[in-house]
């Protein structure tokens, strides 16, 4: 079920940029922006400033690739909405058409995927069971793998990120409607590279 806080919930400036962001960037702002103009002090400036150094700042692993840990990390906890975007960014990003389906046979030697994506992929898969006691081992193998420590840091704080945006997303209720609206807030995503304007914050 949909929180109405999303819908109306929002101060009269953010109701405003709600309004008006449609016209300007061509697609409405997705529901991830909404809840962090809802309460900008919490999930606003310092959520936001995480997430752009985590998805965008420097690291061993491509835009890209990021985008398509965040995806797996999704499928893993079941979120629909965070699937249906971050296969959208990987597939734009990664330039080769990313599905959930990839993510139930991706230990298959036809996937397509990169060794150490599926390096990546064997980590979160081990420490999915519980996040807050990562197995020795499953570190350990995938530095065997060739991971460096760099590298294993930067796919921990994916994970991070997304299970708890994964959360949210099913609390309140995200929906990007149809397919045509899964697309527009993929590709508007790449465009803004998870920025919010940052009087809108404030």
């Amino acid at each position: 079920m949909r929180l109405g806080v999303l819908d109306r919930g929002h101060r009269l400036r953010a109701r405003l940029a709600i309004r008006v962001v449609p016209r300007v960037m061509g697609t409405a702002l997705d529901d991830v922006a909404l809840t962090s103009l809802y309460r900008p002090g919490l999930f606003g400036r310092p959520w936001l400033a995480l997430v752009r150094q985590v998805m965008l700042g420097p690291s061993g692993w491509t835009r890209g690739e990021r985008e398509l840990l965040a995806a797996f990390v999704s499928y893993r906890n079941r979120c629909r909405y965070c699937v249906g975007i971050h296969t959208g960014t990987a597939t734009i990003l990664l330039g080769r058409p990313i599905t959930s389906g990839l993510f139930d046979r991706w230990r298959s030697p036809d996937s397509g995927l990169t060794p150490r994506i599926l390096t990546a992929f064997a980590l979160l898969e081990g420490i999915g069971q519980d996040p807050a006691h990562i197995p020795e081992t499953a570190v350990e193998r995938a530095m065997a793998e060739g991971l460096s420590e760099d590298d294993i840091v930067d796919v921990l704080a994916v994970s991070f990120l997304f299970d708890l945006i994964n959360r949210l997303a099913d609390a309140f209720g995200y929906s990007f409607g149809d397919e045509q609206g899964r697309l527009a807030e993929a590709a508007a995503l790449v465009r803004i590279a998870y920025k919010v304007p940052a009087v809108l914050l404030r």
